[in-house]
C-alpha cells in the first residue's frame, strides 16, 4: 500500500515499504520547485538526487525510487551514557496533531534503550520541536577527586631589602631561616575520592581519584604526623631550613651571640654558622653551609671566612688590610669590601664599594645606581656591573670577564633540557607505579612492601637528579643572559686608566665612559 504525500498535475510523491518513489506524468517542474516540497515533509530523506532530476525532465511516467523515510523519532544516546538527546522527523502539523502519541512513542524508545534516569519531561511535554536534536535526558556527572596538594616552608629569597625611598639595602636581607623543634616544615593534604555520579541508564558513573603528590624530607631531622586529616611535616631538631638534593631539611646550625675571638677560638663547623657579633683580627670561621656575620661594623683583618657548600653575608663590610680572605662555594653578599679577597664559586654582590680588592665569581655585581670598583683586580666568567669604576684619583682599575662561547653554551644547555625531559618522564612512571601500589594499601605481601619502599626510594633518587639537573640550567642560563659572550656595564662612569678585557679582547679608557662593553664575534662592543 502506497502512501501519498505530494499530487499535482507533474507528478505523484508517495512511499511503501519505507522507501520514496516518484511518478512523473509531466514537463516542466524544475528541481529547485521540489524544495518547498521536501521541507513540507521532513521525513523524507532524498538519497538520488540525479534520478530525480532525470525523472523530472524526462516524465516518462515510470515510478522511479529516489529516497527512503526516515523514522519519525531519532534517539541518540551518547557514548558516554550522559545524555540523550531526540529528533523529530515530521511537519509541525503532525507533531501538533499527534503530541500526546509522539510522547508516549519517545518513551517507549527511552525504554527500549533501558535509559530510566535523568529524563526530563517537562521538555517532552512541552519542548518538542522538529528537525532540531533536543535533549531529553541528562545523567549527573561524578565529581572527580582533587589532586594532592603538597606545600613546603618558603625560604626567605637572599636579595636585598628595598626602602620606601626605593635604594636598594643588601646588607639588611632575610639570611638564614631558624626554626624550633617542632616548627611547621610542611604539609600534605591527600588527593580526595571525588562523589559519584549516574548514568542515564541507571548505572553509577565513577569518578576520577586526584592524583596523589609525595613528601619529600630528610627522615634524620624532619618528622611526618597525622593532623586533622593532612600529613604535617615537623622540625625534629633545632636549626635552619635548607632544601638538599630536593629534600626538606633542618641544618645544624651554630649561633653565637658575640664575637668570634679569644674566648671562641677559631670556628669550624659541620652546617651553618651565625656570628650576631663580629669576627676579631686574625681569627677564621669555616662551615661547610651558610655564614651569617651581623654585626654593623663588619669585619677587619681576618684570618679566613670560608663556605664549602653555601653562601657568605656580611652585613657590615670588610676591612682586609690585604690579608683577610672569604670564599663560598656559592655566593658571596657584603656591604663592602676594602683591601680583601673574595672568592665565589657564583656570583659577588657588593652593596657599596670595592676598594683595592681582589674579586674572583661566575659574575660580580655592585648597586648600579651607587656601587663602585676601585681599584684592585676583578675576574669574572660572564659579566660585571657597577655604578662607577675607578676614582678622580685615575687609580688603577682592572676588569677581566673570561668570557664564553655562546653556541656551545647553548649545546650544552639543550643537552641538559633533553636530560631534564627524560628524567620527569621516568619520575612520572615512578609516580604511576607508586599510585598502583597505593590503591592496595593494607593488602601487601612482604615482598610487595619491599618493592614500594625500593620504589619509594628510586623516587627520592630521581628528585635528586632533577634538582640537580635543574640547578645547572639555571646556572646557565643565568650566563646566557649576559649580552654577547662577555660583559662589563658601566651604570653612571668609569675613569681614566681602567682597563677592561673581556676573552682576549682589551681596552684602556682614557676618558670618562658610561654604557656596556661586551664581546661577540672576536669584537669588543660598546653600547
Amino acid at each position: 500500500m502506497y502512501l501519498i504525500f505530494e499530487e499535482n498535475e507533474h507528478f505523484v510523491l508517495e512511499s511503501a515499504s519505507g522507501l520514496v518513489y516518484i511518478t512523473v506524468f509531466l514537463k516542466g517542474f524544475s528541481i529547485l520547485g521540489f524544495n518547498p516540497v521536501l521541507l513540507k515533509f521532513p521525513q523524507i530523506m532524498l538519497e538520488h538526487v540525479k534520478d530525480l532530476k532525470q525523472a523530472l525532465t524526462e516524465a516518462t511516467g515510470e515510478r522511479i525510487p529516489v529516497g527512503r523515510l526516515k523514522p519519525i523519532i531519532e534517539l541518540d544516546m551518547a557514548e558516554d551514557k550522559m545524555s540523550a538527546r531526540v529528533k523529530l522527523n515530521c511537519s509541525e502539523a503532525h507533531l501538533k496533531e499527534n503530541h500526546s502519541a509522539i510522547v508516549g512513542n519517545i518513551l517507549e524508545s527511552l525504554q527500549k534503550e533501558h535509559i530510566t534516569d535523568g529524563i526530563l519531561m517537562n521538555v517532552l511535554q512541552n519542548e518538542l520541536t522538529i528537525n532540531d536534536r533536543k535533549v531529553i535526558a541528562i545523567g549527573k556527572e561524578p565529581v572527580h577527586g582533587k589532586d594532592a596538594v603538597v606545600t613546603y616552608f618558603k625560604r626567605s629569597e637572599r636579595k636585598p631589602a628595598v626602602r620606601e625611598d626605593g635604594k636598594a639595602d643588601y646588607y639588611d636581607m632575610s639570611f638564614l631561616d631558624e626554626v624550633k623543634k617542632g616548627d611547621w616544615l610542611g604539609e600534605r593534604i591527600p588527593p580526595s575520592s571525588g562523589e559519584m555520579g549516574q548514568l542515564i541508564t541507571g548505572e553509577l558513573a565513577l569518578p576520577r581519584k586526584g592524583k596523589d603528590k609525595h613528601l619529600v624530607y630528610d627522615k634524620k631531622t624532619v618528622e611526618p604526623y597525622e593532623e586533622d586529616g593532612k600529613i604535617v611535616l615537623r622540625a625534629l631538631i633545632d636549626g635552619v631550613v635548607d632544601f638538599r638534593d630536593g629534600k626538606i631539611t633542618v641544618g645544624p646550625h651554630l649561633s653565637i651571640d658575640g664575637d668570634v675571638g679569644i674566648e671562641t677560638g677559631h670556628i669550624e663547623f659541620d652546617g651553618s654558622v651565625t656570628v650576631k657579633g663580629t669576627v676579631v683580627d686574625h681569627f677564621s670561621v669555616t662551615a661547610t653551609k651558610d655564614i651569617s656575620i651581623l654585626s654593623e661594623l663588619g669585619i677587619s683583618n681576618v684570618k679566613e671566612i670560608k663556605s664549602k657548600e653555601g653562601d657568605v653575608f656580611i652585613k657590615g663590610g670588610i676591612f682586609g688590610k690585604g690579608l683577610s680572605k672569604v670564599s663560598a662555594e656559592r655566593n658571596i653578599f657584603v656591604k663592602h669590601a676594602n683591601e680583601c679577597h673574595l672568592t665565589a664559586g657564583e656570583n659577588i654582590h657588593i652593596g657599596s664599594y670595592s676598594l683595592g680588592s681582589f674579586l674572583k665569581a661566575k659574575n660580580i655585581f655592585t648597586d648600579e645606581k651607587k656601587g663602585k670598583l676601585i681599584g684592585g683586580v676583578i675576574e669574572a666568567q660572564a659579566k660585571v656591573r657597577a655604578a662607577v669604576i675607578g676614582n678622580r684619583m685615575q687609580r688603577k682599575t682592572v676588569i677581566n670577564v673570561k668570557g664564553f662561547n655562546r653556541n656551545l653554551i647553548k649545546d650544552e644547555l639543550n643537552q641538559i633540557l633533553l636530560l631534564y625531559k627524560s628524567k620527569l618522564e621516568q619520575l612520572e612512571l615512578i609516580k604511576e607505579k607508586l599510585e598502583v601500589y597505593e590503591m592496595f594499601l593494607g593488602e601487601w605481601t612482604e615482598v610487595q612492601h619491599f618493592q614500594y619502599e625500593q620504589t619509594r626510594k628510586r623516587l627520592e633518587s630521581m628528585l635528586a637528579q632533577i634538582f640537580q639537573i635543574d640547578e645547572e640550567r639555571k646556572s646557565i642560563m643565568d650566563m646566557l643572559e649576559s649580552k654577547g659572550e662577555g660583559e662589563i656595564m658601566i651604570g653612571q662612569m668609569a675613569f681614566p686608566d681602567t682597563r677592561l678585557q673581556i676573552k682576549s679582547l682589551e681596552r684602556k679608557l682614557n676618558v670618562m665612559t658610561k654604557g656596556t662593553f661586551y664581546a661577540e664575534n672576536n669584537h669588543l662592543h660598546f653600547d
